[in-house]
């Protein structure tokens, strides 16, 4: 505590600090100029946004290459969708009925020709669908667009298999209709029991082709029904009329069978017409006798004398029948 201090050295120089590329240092005694701080805060920001310019741009560029993939990955499921729609239609109930259906059944056989040619053309047809590319924003774009393209043209064919097949079906149901009403009309009248027709005709408004093949069966069933009866009755009818037939009197003529014997009638004689009958050797039908012509009164010559001597015959001096004996007593 004792020992003499020395004295400080004023002498010593400090330590030298490196100079950074942005940093410029002046004498102890001289002051920065007012021009170099804005330089040298400008160029700190340049610096700084580059680094943050590539990086913002990697990370944009990455975030649109994540959009458009899922995008073309959405496409992708909306295209197979689509084409596994169209194949469970062409394979449905629906259009194979709709196919099946004959001319005959139809108004306009024009409809089943086009639904079918339609049909066969698409089945014959086979699109494939792309897949999304794992890089290239463009490339994935350019099959996003592709891959919905493809699957509004598989709903748009679905869409017109549909309406063909409708108008098949349309058709037939104008036939099923104009036939049915043709059995209406016909059927006036000759069913047991008219509902049939009233369920019909109510059948008819609705086009249902289930009710309306039901009641035009009902119909026909209740025209045979009729007809049946009516033959029955007819048939009873004139066997009735055919026993009264024979339980009829006999009224001196009767038919016995086939003639073989001739004919039997009139012959010509002197005097007239004279009945002859013939014999007959086989039956037959022999009319009843007729009464003979008899032949004219002939005048006789006056007689002498008379009563009271006038010389003239008296009409009542006959004898015997007229025209069994020609000479009078």
């Amino acid at each position: 505590m004792n020992e003499k201090e020395e004295p400080m050295n004023m002498n010593v120089t400090p330590p030298v600090e490196p100079v950074t590329e942005f940093e410029v240092h002046l004498p102890p005694d001289r002051k920065h100029p007012k021009w170099l701080v804005p330089l040298i805060a400008g160029g700190t920001a340049v610096v700084v946004l580059a680094a943050v310019g590539t990086g913002g741009y990697l990370y944009w560029s990455h975030n649109q290459l994540m959009a458009a993939s899922e995008e073309c990955a959405t496409s992708y499921d909306k295209a197979v969708k689509a084409q596994k729609k169209l194949t469970e239609y062409l394979e449905s109930d629906a259009v194979k009925t709709a196919i099946t259906v004959k001319d005959s059944e139809v108004e306009d056989a024009k409809t089943v020709a086009v639904l079918a040619s339609t049909v066969k053309a698409v089945s014959n047809t086979k699109t494939d669908i792309p897949g999304c590319p794992a890089d290239g924003l463009k490339g994935i774009r350019a099959v996003t667009a592709q891959l919905d393209k493809t699957a509004t043209a598989y709903a748009k064919t679905v869409n017109e298999i549909r309406g063909k097949a409708d108008a098949v079906n349309a058709s037939k149901t104008d036939k099923t209709v104009a036939d049915a009403t043709k059995v209406l009309n016909d059927s006036k009248g000759r069913v047991e029991d008219d509902k049939v027709r009233t369920a019909l005709e109510n059948a008819i408004k609705s086009k249902d082709g289930k009710a309306i093949s039901d009641a035009v069966k009902a119909v026909n069933d209740s025209v045979r029904a009729k007809s049946d009866a009516d033959a029955k009755a007819r048939a009873e009818k004139e066997e009735q009329a055919a026993e009264s037939t024979a339980q009829a009197p006999d009224n001196g003529s009767s038919y016995t069978g086939d003639t073989t014997g001739g004919y039997t009638g009139y012959t010509q004689s002197q005097g007239g017409y004279t009945y002859t009958p013939q014999q007959s050797t086989g039956g037959g039908y022999t009319p009843a006798p007729q009464p003979q012509p008899q032949p004219a009164p002939q005048p006789q010559p006056p007689q002498g004398g008379g009563n009271g001597g006038d010389g003239g015959w008296v009409e009542d001096k006959f004898c015997g029948v007229l025209g069994s004996d020609p000479h009078p007593c």
